[in-house]
């Protein structure tokens, strides 16, 4: 089996007028495997296979560069969870060639890839970006059912994110310049958004882009009027037909930035524009766009963006060939050093004296594991890490144990039903508040003939005071109310007695005398 992860060379023998042999093989090859031809590192041929070795070696060298006189765009495609792959190979394009980032003409993206885009396109920065992320993934991984449970909601935690950070001016940054996929609910067809009128339509697209039937739950959101769905079950990579667009996607297969797996792989499926081989790496990596993985999984996946990034940028020659901006560098001098960081100073010295406890050991191994990254977005990783474990050391040695798992997880079998009725139950009130909420509001706001119609009984009484006195005009005072309760109910007040009781509103009244 051809190893991948070593240089390979293409030898083509003499063969005469049956060159077209050639032909037919090396177009097989370019059309289901390009990277066999592109990535080899030496091309050899004899007589009419020099000729063909010739005709791949130029066309491999013009497929490698990178055309600076043309517009270029940014793709990503959607893979939730795993969209800090994208935030790993966004660093590493803003330390290597930030030029890539910020001189591209259109960012697309669909489902979670339209968030990166968005926070590239409006200025947010990438490291509070990946702290969201991680965020989200932890308070998934707290419930019973992950992003299943009742309580969590995936768009309402993304939306609340969104209306937090997002600037005022929002939609005008990414107007134009920021391109979103979206699958219409009635037709299954695609459209791209690129221009917002508001920063709330701004949201309300990138919620559309974002919902992922029955994941999401089962009421889409709209746009315009109109229900939307997930991008990517239409186009998970917008604008991907043209050359230069870069195309990044966390699942191997023939995109430009993408994990390289080290078997050879004929089998491949195209899904939304998104080319992904068939291997069990693939698998995996589906099952953890949908389940969020441990924080030492997504900071191993964020390093994992890093290095294929630089990958690309060596094979399109693009390190060392542009002059950085000094304005447009990373700054990372400021950033206090990562945990990891520290501990991996330290840690031959005190693995000599006393040795490294059990947290210190791990943060070490996490900072070899993610050594290639910015201080920035190693520190937040290296964060969550430590978050993510807490406690007490002996409580968390102890439910490592297996029996104590599966009595945690039994016990938690068990709650599962009375927490899903309280969800439930919350969710219902909830929505009736808000749609009782609504209600009042819309008839206060409709003023006049409509509020005495939508509530008859309330205003039934006020109106044939304000008719009997003929001033309809006056507004009426509480202690007028009182004087004309008092004479109208012919009421005659005693010494030492009590006023009679105002009546309430909506409940019938007595006729007026």
């Amino acid at each position: 089996m051809l190893d991948l992860k070593e240089d390979w060379s293409i030898s083509f023998a003499e063969c005469g007028f049956m060159g077209n042999y050639y032909v037919g093989a090396s177009c097989c090859l370019l059309e289901h495997y390009p990277r066999f031809i592109l990535d080899s590192s030496q091309i050899y041929g004899a007589s009419a296979g020099a000729l063909m070795a010739a005709v791949l070696a130029i066309g491999s060298h013009i497929e490698k560069m990178f055309d600076w006189d043309e517009e270029w765009n940014i793709s990503f495609a959607g893979c939730g969870f795993r969209s800090v792959y994208y935030l790993g190979a966004l660093s590493c394009f803003l330390q290597n060639v930030p030029r890539l980032v910020h001189g591209a003409s259109r960012i697309c993206g669909a489902s979670s890839g339209c968030l990166v885009a968005a926070a590239l396109t409006v200025g947010i920065p990438i490291e509070q970006f990946c702290a969201d992320v991680l965020s989200v993934a932890r308070e998934a991984r707290r419930h019973t059912l992950g992003v299943f449970h009742p309580s969590f909601s995936l768009l309402r935690t993304v939306r609340a994110s969104l209306l937090e950070k997002l600037p005022a001016d929002a939609h005008l940054k990414a107007s134009g310049r920021l391109c979103v996929s979206l699958t219409r609910l009635t037709d299954g067809r695609n459209v791209l958004v690129s221009e917002f009128n508001s920063r709330e339509e701004l949201i309300q697209v990138l919620m559309c882009s974002c919902f992922f039937p029955v994941y999401c739950g089962f009421t889409p959101p709209s746009y315009r009027g109109v229900y939307y769905m997930d991008g990517a079950l239409s186009n998970n990579m917008p604008l991907f037909e043209r050359r230069n667009t870069i195309t990044v996607a966390p699942f191997s297969g023939e995109s430009d930035v993408c994990p390289r797996d080290g078997s050879f792989n004929f089998i491949e499926v195209h899904y939304g524009n998104v080319s992904i081989h068939v291997n069990s790496g693939n698998v995996h990596r589906i099952w953890t766009s949908f389940l969020p993985p441990s924080m030492e999984d997504l900071a191993e996946i964020c390093h994992s963006g890093y290095m294929d990034a630089l990958q690309f940028l060596r094979e399109r020659d693009l390190l060392g060939t542009q002059s950085l901006c000094p304005g447009l560098i990373v700054e990372t001098d400021s950033v206090n050093p990562a945990c990891c960081e520290l501990v991996k100073k330290r840690g031959s010295e005190e693995l000599r004296l006393n040795g490294l406890n059990s947290d210190e050991e791990e943060d070490l191994c996490l900072g070899l594991k993610v050594e290639k990254l910015p201080a920035g977005i190693k520190k937040v990783l290296c964060e969550a890490v430590r978050d993510s474990r807490g406690g007490d050391s002996r409580g968390s040695q102890l439910t490592e144990f297996l029996p104590v798992k599966m009595v945690v997880y039994l016990l938690s079998l068990l709650m599962l039903p009375f927490e899903m009725a309280f969800s439930l139950s919350k969710s219902l009130i909830s929505s009736l508040l808000t749609s009782t909420g609504d209600l009042f509001r819309n008839a206060w706001s409709s003023g006049g003939e409509d509020i005495n119609s939508a509530f008859p009984e309330r205003y039934a009484f006020n109106s044939d005071l304000r008719s009997r006195t003929g001033e309809n005009n006056k507004p009426f005072s509480s202690t007028d109310y009182k004087l004309r309760q008092s004479s109208s109910l012919g009421h005659q007040r005693k010494p030492g007695s009590l006023p009679p009781p105002l009546p309430l509103l909506g409940s019938p009244q007595p006729p007026l005398v």
